[in-house]
């Protein structure tokens, strides 16, 4: 059977190794602070930009649970686009992965392109990295809120 050399073909190894450094960024943040229910970060970027990463968990099971993430500035400022981030992450804690899903459902490993939900071919890939981003930012230019500290996402 000959393949379309335009089709696309995941990277399993990169997706799996990219899942596997995703819980390691998860675990750092939460080092030692492990039994919460929630982690609250500051996060100070170029431009004097304040922002926030809230981690809250959600259901858990003997093997699984799921972290709800939001992410977005500290003051919000009227602007035409959604400001905030907001994802749910899956920890698989039997093979030390975490991965995005959307809450109720795992994203394919590729999608025809193109598409009418206007997914990329490498969506599941792409979720999985800008996490990485998100976390790497985190834990180099973060800061850990005491819980009693409390804010709001518009």
């Amino acid at each position: 059977m000959k393949k379309n050399p335009r089709e696309y073909v995941p990277d399993l190894v990169s997706l799996q190794m990219l899942g596997e450094l995703n819980y390691r960024r998860l675990g750092k943040l939460m080092r030692g602070q492990e039994e919460m229910e929630s982690w609250h970060f500051s996060v100070h970027s170029m431009g004097d930009q304040e922002s926030r990463l809230r981690l809250t968990l959600g259901k858990e099971s003997r093997f699984t649970s799921e972290i709800a993430l939001e992410f977005g500035p500290e003051i919000q400022k009227k602007l035409l686009f959604k400001t905030t981030l907001s994802m749910t992450v899956r920890l698989y804690h039997d093979v030390s992965i975490a991965e995005i899903t959307d809450g109720h459902r795992q994203y394919q490993g590729t999608y025809p392109y193109p598409n009418d939900a206007m997914l990329h071919r490498d969506e599941k890939f792409r979720l999985n990295q800008q996490l990485a981003d998100l976390l790497e930012l985190c834990l180099k230019h973060g800061h850990r809120l005491d819980n009693t500290v409390s804010f709001q996402f518009a």
